[in-house]
């Protein structure tokens, strides 16, 4: 639950996180901002279902941030890990370059989408043998489809 408010002090911040907020923005706000922060709660659930995200011959341990191709780990830098583990989340859906920088670096750090070019490119060179294929969506940004078979 993120709380939208004009109450801006310390006091009000700790009682609605107390009372269950998940986040607390207080007005005015940008609206890139409020965006922002909902999209890290939607990941914050996501990442919560499972401890294991599953896509074909891959299985993405989110515990222990390792990346395995049909039983065999990929070495994977962080970041390369961030944007596979986004792209598992959202499989069969377009993620943009914008979300994938996002994800990255969060508001507070900016970063180029040449970067995301860079990790993408570096994921499909790793991901070779594994038959996963990560497509560009022209003007739109990346996504990773689902499976057609359940390969082991």
């Amino acid at each position: 639950m993120l709380v939208l408010t004009v109450r801006d002090t310390v006091e009000d911040r700790v009682a609605g996180l107390d009372l269950g907020a998940d986040d607390y923005l207080t007005k005015p706000f940008e609206l890139s901002e409020l965006e922002a922060r909902v999209r890290a709660l939607i990941r914050r659930s996501h990442s919560n279902a499972s401890a294991e995200i599953v896509h074909g011959p891959l299985r993405l341990d989110t515990v222990g941030r390792r990346l395995f191709c049909r039983g065999q780990p990929l070495e994977l830098s962080a970041r390369e890990l961030s944007v596979v583990e986004l792209l598992m989340l959202r499989e069969g859906r377009v993620v943009t370059k914008q979300q994938i920088v996002d994800h990255l670096y969060g508001w507070e750090d900016t970063s180029s989408s040449n970067a995301v070019e860079v990790f993408v490119y570096r994921l499909r060179r790793k991901l070779e043998s594994s038959g996963v294929d990560i497509r560009t969506v022209r003007g739109m940004g990346y996504l990773i489809e689902k499976p057609t078979n359940n390969v082991a």
